[in-house]
């Protein structure tokens, strides 16, 4: 079973950076985020399974891309102690090491192996080529002025024009291709600051949606069991890098560098550990359901 789902972006306002958000509310409303229950899990994970028998098709998860958001010079953002692209690379080392001791089977490969800069273009092609079974990009969150915000956010591709706060999120990590000398005609014109390019996202067809947000759920849920920080649910963004994938991808906001305690758990060895097992589980999870 496959869904060609039309994603309908809408023209909506964006600030031109998430970090200088003066509207940011420390509550998100319900019906931005996509909640998705055990049942309704469990059900999706049926009609992957009948859809599986009918093709008379496996669909093994053989290939993990981790993604460590930013590096090199695109430092991402920066806490009192801290700075994303160090952080990010750090958890995605240490989920690479438990994915190759748990699922031995399983070839993981990192879009980059330490500080420097790739293009979002180039992690997402690399994924493609070695067509991997599932996309993680890796990163951290902050929000300017809300010192106690705290928690995880998951993303999958897709928009809510009234979720001002994750659409000002997708433009800081859009924003990354900015640091590319050519990236207007790399990604076709497209302008992570200006409203009118979103509208390049208009019914983009998305065949892995729904492989997406099982994916993220699983996450979510592990991220909540094994680091005890509140979670803000599994959400839509308009990021540019899940959408040059051709697998199931999505984007792992693991805390905010804005909050303290949230910082003090991403910059120690046990809270990066922890994340990497939340995230190793989930996996487990998703491959044992899907294979």
């Amino acid at each position: 079973m496959k869904h060609t789902l039309m994603l309908l972006f809408s023209t909506f306002w964006l600030h031109s950076n998430a970090c200088h958000l003066h509207n940011c509310s420390t509550s998100i409303d319900a019906h931005t985020v996509i909640q998705y229950d055990g049942v309704q899990v469990a059900e999706l994970f049926a009609q992957f399974q009948e859809a599986i028998s009918l093709s008379e098709s496996n669909n093994p998860v053989d290939v993990v891309v981790i993604d460590p958001g930013h590096g090199g010079n695109d430092k991402g953002c920066s806490g009192v102690n801290s700075r994303e692209k160090i952080i990010t690379l750090e958890i995605s080392k240490k989920l690479k090491a438990l994915i190759e001791d748990q699922l031995p089977s399983i070839d993981v490969l990192l879009t980059r192996e330490r500080d420097k800069f790739v293009s979002l273009k180039k992690r997402a092609a690399l994924a493609n080529e070695k067509k991997a079974d599932i996309f993680i990009s890796i990163h951290c969150n902050y929000l300017r002025n809300t010192p106690k915000f705290r928690g995880s956010e998951t993303f999958v591709l897709g928009t809510d024009p009234d979720d001002l706060v994750s659409e000002a999120l997708a433009i800081r990590e859009n924003s990354s291709i900015t640091f590319e000398s050519s990236y207007e005609s790399t990604y076709d014109g497209f302008d992570p600051y200006s409203p009118e390019s979103f509208i390049m996202f208009s019914m983009f067809q998305n065949l892995h949606l729904d492989n997406s947000i099982i994916l993220a759920q699983l996450v979510d849920n592990e991220l909540v069991n094994a680091t005890k920080v509140p979670s803000h649910g599994v959400k839509q963004g308009a990021f540019v890098v899940l959408k040059e994938t051709n697998m199931p991808s999505i984007l792992v906001e693991a805390g905010y560098l804005s909050n303290e305690i949230d910082e003090k758990l991403l910059l120690s060895t046990n809270g990066q550990n922890a994340i990497g097992h939340a995230i190793l589980n989930a996996i487990q999870a998703y491959k044992s359901n899907l294979e």
